[in-house]
């Protein structure tokens, strides 16, 4: 079976979960009972989608997600660079005591910021800086929704934010640097990665209307609107520090 039938198919089903998953929370404000394989699969589906949209970087992709899980285990077990947290057993499977659908979150998420930055023709420092600063704020709409609202994991400490300590969003800024650092040389700019990585925001902008939670989901719906203002304003012409990414910025733009 070809790539494309494969998106194709993993296409569907992801909007079929992602409906779902919306729907039952604006309904229901809760994941139906005897349905708690479809966060897992929903971000193991949109996870797919990326690897299988960037056959050029999916060494990288892969150990960004690899990464990012032992990030989290080292995290959940002493606090660093997040702060104190530990996860609950809703997000199954989990290998030693960190859900493996993190693997996925890592990989959806960093793809889709480095193929949003190389489609609005961002390169060097600035964009490394630009895009921990993207990953960060698309914090602020996900921790809410995953902590308040799908109780994903637990928080030790108190914070200003949706009871979320600061720490962790520095160590989502940190953490995000030092990954999209790392890619330097990887060329993702797919469509489809741009497509996944915004629904993906999307759903829990979403959500987090669902549960109340106004601030979260006005983020969301924000860092949409800026990447589609982004998108359509003046791009600059691709620099010596693209880090070996082809194609001009003109052919690249998202649908």
């Amino acid at each position: 079976m070809g790539t494309r039938r494969w998106i194709a198919i993993l296409t569907a089903i992801y909007a079929v979960l992602w409906l779902g998953g919306v729907v039952s929370h604006w309904l229901w404000r809760q994941t139906p009972e005897g349905s708690g394989w479809s966060a897992p699969a929903f971000l193991a589906c949109a996870a797919a989608l990326v690897l299988l949209a960037e056959p050029g970087a999916r060494r990288w992709l892969a150990g960004v997600g690899l990464a990012g899980f032992l990030v989290e285990l080292l995290g959940s077990r002493t606090g660093i660079p997040f702060g104190s947290y530990s996860y609950t057993p809703v997000l199954q499977p989990q290998l030693a005591g960190v859900p493996v659908a993190m693997f996925c979150a890592w990989v959806i998420l960093i793809a889709y910021v480095k193929a949003l930055l190389a489609r609005i023709g961002w390169t060097g420092v600035g964009a490394i800086a630009a895009g921990a600063a993207w990953m960060t704020a698309i914090d602020l709409a996900i921790d809410p929704v995953a902590t308040a609202a799908l109780d994903f994991w637990r928080w030790s400490s108190s914070g200003p934010y949706y009871q979320i300590p600061l720490s962790n969003f520095a160590g989502w800024f940190l953490v995000s640097a030092v990954l999209l650092a790392s890619g330097g040389r990887a060329n993702v700019a797919g469509p489809t990665t741009v497509r996944v990585g915004r629904s993906v925001v999307l759903f829990f902008g979403f959500l987090a209307g669902a549960h109340g939670l106004w601030l979260a989901s006005g983020v969301a719906f924000a860092l949409v609107a800026l990447e589609a203002a982004l998108r359509r304003g003046p791009r600059p012409q691709w620099g010596p520090a693209s880090g070996g990414e082809s194609g001009s910025p003109a052919s690249s733009r998202a649908h």
